[in-house]
């Protein structure tokens, strides 16, 4: 801990430009600030947690953020403020405009004040660079609060915070202003808790178990062995070998129009008919001398039968003639073109839990390989919003479906460059790949009292901004911490409230209003969820 010298030595001092000053610079360490404050002065009531102060420089003028305050020795009326620089304000005949970094930093004894609203606005604008507006600054609402598009989009984000603080909210606000300026714009769902139909309406394509078309010659093989010989025993190692090498002569069987069948691996999406996979298998059956060797192949083949027949499977086996309709799958998966549907919502609540794994690897990896070959000039980027992403891309690599986490990660880490924007949304920040959040360039951080979460996101943070952590156990619903690229500056935002018609439908039940009502019929009441839990459609 550094020793500063006493705060009557600045506030006797005569400061440099005195209107509307408050107090003056005690010691200047890197981007931190130790102030003087006069608490028997009539503006005292203007330095609050998380206002700018404007302190004059040889250059012009630096603004610097409160994020700590205390009371000087009893009976004395001085406090200490703590002060985080961001940036300085310069120009002399034209309007100031605001840069990061300090060119100069402040003297000792330098004059601090409240900035004006003039000035605020001024830091926190984004001038002519593309942005939408998402509320307003938490300690003033007179001045707006903006993302920028290409910094947030280009560079991945991730919204996260406790449960009940409003993140589905804030990626409905977020995904609603961005449609609404970009009525052609690409955004993919992930929706683990049916919350977002209702919020998104007729701008989304809703896709569930029985609307979804994701056929099986569109997976990997490991996608495939996922369902069709799971386990990782020395059984399974047998299963897998022979349907891989099935897939394979199936895909290679299956090329036409020139292709060359020796090019293609057992991942390429050339499509192939199950009955084909079928008889290979067989033909490899019937070439066994020893009987005793049949089991895995006999396995493989009742599995695949029972996948064929079972209805939660039917979007992944369809029953109709096998096709090649890539482009078209493609095109309704990422909205393409949008014909006023710019948003696909991927409802995954009504899932086999044993395939839901599986599916979000399909479709994220599909998002990648889309951007990575498609025609650089006239790709159309996609956002993948990634709900409950801890659950996908684990912080504990034995956790998890290892193909979700891969293709995740590769998003992360190369998506950027291929016009694939990633943000990733959770309630257990710990819990999450530190490698995949360290690739997000902007962190929404809403409430969070849990000293581990708290910890990892200072490990993620940008430098110079875990300061602010402090400041999230504070925070109301609906408020949150923006910082990093999106941003020009970290900021504490007034997220603005949606309409009924166009929230999550995340809220929990009032059990005092609802048990409060007179009872309902049991035949209405649980005749109807018997009848939705066996369409396993709510």
């Amino acid at each position: 801990m550094h020793a500063f010298p006493h705060p009557h030595a600045a506030l006797e001092t005569e400061p440099q430009d005195g209107a509307g000053a408050v107090g003056s610079v005690l010691a200047v360490d890197g981007a931190r600030l130790v102030c003087g404050l006069d608490v028997s002065g009539s503006l005292r009531e203007r330095v609050i947690i998380g206002g700018l102060m404007a302190v004059p420089t040889p250059v012009g003028t630096a603004v610097a953020v409160v994020h700590a305050m205390r009371h000087g020795r009893r009976g004395e009326d001085f406090g200490i403020l703590e002060l985080q620089l961001l940036g300085e304000l310069t120009g002399e005949d034209a309007p100031p405009v605001f840069r990061r970094g300090i060119s100069r930093y402040p003297v000792l004894g330098a004059p601090i004040r409240p900035a004006c609203e003039e000035e605020e606005r001024t830091v926190y604008a984004v001038g002519d660079r593309a942005a939408v507006e998402l509320g307003r600054l938490r300690h003033d609402p007179r001045v707006p609060v903006s993302v920028l598009v290409d910094e947030l989009l280009g560079k991945h984000f991730a919204v996260l915070g406790s449960t009940g603080c409003g993140k589905s909210s804030a990626v409905a606000l977020l995904v609603h202003r961005l449609v609404e300026r970009y009525p052609d714009a690409h955004v993919v769902v992930i929706d683990p808790h049916d919350e977002y139909a209702a919020a998104f309406g007729e701008r989304a394509m809703v896709l569930d178990p029985a609307s979804l078309e994701l056929p099986y010659w569109l997976l990997t093989f490991e996608e495939l062995a996922a369902i069709l010989a799971p386990g990782d025993d020395e059984r399974t190692y047998a299963e897998r070998a022979i349907l891989k090498d099935a897939v394979l002569k199936a895909r290679q069987r299956a090329c036409r129009d020139g292709q060359n069948a020796e090019m293609v691996s057992v991942d390429v999406p050339v499509p192939y008919r199950l009955s084909e996979l079928e008889e290979i298998i067989n033909e490899r059956l019937g070439t066994l001398d020893k009987p005793e060797g049949a089991a895995p192949y006999r396995h493989l083949l009742s599995r695949l039968a029972s996948a064929r027949t079972d209805p939660r499977y039917e979007f992944l086996f369809p029953k109709l003639a096998v096709r090649d309709n890539m482009a078209a799958i493609l095109g309704r998966l990422f909205r393409i073109p949008a014909n006023g549907r710019p948003i696909t919502v991927l409802n995954t609540a009504g899932m086999a839990s044993e395939i839901v794994d599986v599916v979000v690897s399909v479709l994220c990896r599909l998002v990648f390989e889309y951007g990575l070959w498609s025609d650089r000039e006239r790709m159309r980027p996609v956002l993948l919003v990634c709900e409950e992403a801890h659950r996908y891309v684990p912080d504990d690599p034995s956790l998890g479906f290892a193909p979700s986490r891969r293709a995740i990660d590769r998003l992360a880490k190369e998506g950027r460059k291929y016009g694939v924007s990633l943000c990733l949304v959770s309630q257990r920040p710990a819990e999450l790949s530190a490698s995949a959040l360290s690739q997000c360039g902007t962190v929404f951080a809403l409430r969070m009292s849990n000293e581990r979460d708290q910890a990892f996101i200072e490990r993620v943070l940008p430098d110079g901004s875990a300061w602010m952590l402090r400041a999230l156990p504070a925070l109301a619903a609906g408020e949150a911490l923006i910082v990093g690229e999106g941003v020009p500056v970290p900021v504490t935002v007034r997220l603005d409230p949606l309409p009924a018609d166009r929230r999550p439908a995340s809220a929990t039940p009032s059990f005092a209003g609802i048990w409060g009502r007179p009872p309902e019929d049991r035949g209405t009441l649980l005749e109807g969820a018997i009848a939705r839990w066996r369409r396993q459609k709510s």
